[in-house]
């Protein structure tokens, strides 16, 4: 099964099983979001992806962020950079989770909260969205190293 199919709860599990729990505890926190107000779009494109296959309908998912625009999600990169001081906490949570799902998601973040700005927020943003549906197209949760290298 794709992770893009799986539910969270299949995340938290295969974390688990692998013995990673502090991965677990990193992802779990990164599926609620922002705790400061902000663009509904920074939540589809940080946290969307994280969620997978979605049951709630009211809630953010994968196939949201598969339906953005790279516009979109540049637009939400930019807000993200232009905020980090207030979303730095939710974006470390972000950040960490992907360390362990897959590592060049996690790198590319830290660049996004760094007080160097990506030189151009566009490219940036369309490396993330390579990235994460190279993820999601996946069967592994775990990056396994030489896969994603």
């Amino acid at each position: 099964m794709k992770n893009r199919d799986k539910e969270w709860k299949q995340i938290v599990q295969a974390l688990l099983e692998a013995g990673l729990e502090a991965a677990a505890w990193d992802y779990v926190t990164a599926l609620r979001g922002p705790d400061v107000p902000c663009k509904w779009l920074v939540k589809v494109v940080f946290t969307g992806p994280l969620r997978c296959e979605n049951t709630h309908q009211a809630v953010v998912g994968a196939s949201d962020f598969r339906r953005l625009s790279l516009e979109s999600i540049t637009e939400a990169s930019k807000f993200a950079y232009e905020r980090r001081e207030e979303l730095l906490h939710y974006l470390m949570h972000v950040e960490s989770a992907w360390w362990t799902l897959h590592r060049k998601v996690s790198f590319l973040l830290r660049r996004l909260v760094s007080s160097i700005p990506p030189e151009d927020l566009r490219s940036w943003a369309k490396e993330y969205q390579s990235l994460v549906h190279e993820w999601l197209d996946r069967e592994c949760v775990i990056d396994v190293g030489g896969q994603n290298d």
